[in-house]
């Protein structure tokens, strides 16, 4: 007789970020949510600001890397810069080569040889994520950030007025921005855009450049 019991939540989560997935919402034109062109205009926006705010750029973290279009983008701006990818999708991983892991519980001195990292890059992670493990996400985040964090995650209100849900995956655990904002605040500044230069770097921002 068949199990009854419940998939384990990692074997569920892995598979769904199959090659049907990655298909869908970022290979097929007609139906993906983002590429490398709307990638390559993020880093720019992010690289000015690391230039801006006069953060050396040495080694980037892609903590959920996907298809790797931040190694491209920001090559284009740090040439010499180490990138550092680490993806959940196991699919991935065996197509690309990154390191395997998880936001919520990934060890990058392990993974990665570095504890911190210059910019650390998070772009469509913590959506995925329930409560508990986002505020460890964040957390986790918070510590790795030498420099500056660039977070993208779909909210409550992204969902009801601002994305192509013909595009973007719904599935997913919609917060209001308020709640990502109280716990990012601990350890970041927010200048906007989705740049999150880290408390401990020492920058110097103006009142009207930053919270």
């Amino acid at each position: 007789m068949a199990s009854t019991a419940p998939e384990p939540r990692h074997r569920r989560t892995c598979t769904r970020f199959d090659a049907d997935y990655y298909r869908r919402f970022y290979d097929d034109p007609h139906t993906r949510v983002s590429d490398l062109a709307s990638v390559k205009k993020l880093a720019a926006l992010v690289a000015a600001w690391m230039r801006y705010l006069d953060l050396p750029v040495r080694h980037v973290l892609d903590v959920g890397c996907g298809k790797g279009h931040w190694r491209t983008a920001l090559g284009a701006h740090f040439p010499k810069a180490r990138y550092h990818g680490v993806e959940y999708s196991e699919h991935l991983c065996r197509r690309h080569g990154w390191a395997h892991g998880s936001i919520v519980d990934l060890d990058p001195a392990a993974a990665c040889g570095r504890d911190t990292f210059d910019l650390v890059v998070c772009q469509g992670v913590l959506q995925y994520l329930d409560d508990h493990e986002a505020a460890r996400a964040i957390q986790n985040l918070g510590r790795w950030t030498a420099g500056a964090l660039y977070l993208e995650a779909l909210t409550a209100l992204d969902w009801r007025q601002n994305c192509d849900r013909k595009r973007t995956d719904g599935a997913v655990h919609l917060r209001p921005g308020a709640w990502y904002r109280r716990r990012l605040q601990r350890r970041f500044h927010d200048v906007g855009g989705g740049v999150f230069p880290s408390r401990r770097a020492g920058v110097t921002l103006f009142e009207l450049e930053g919270r």
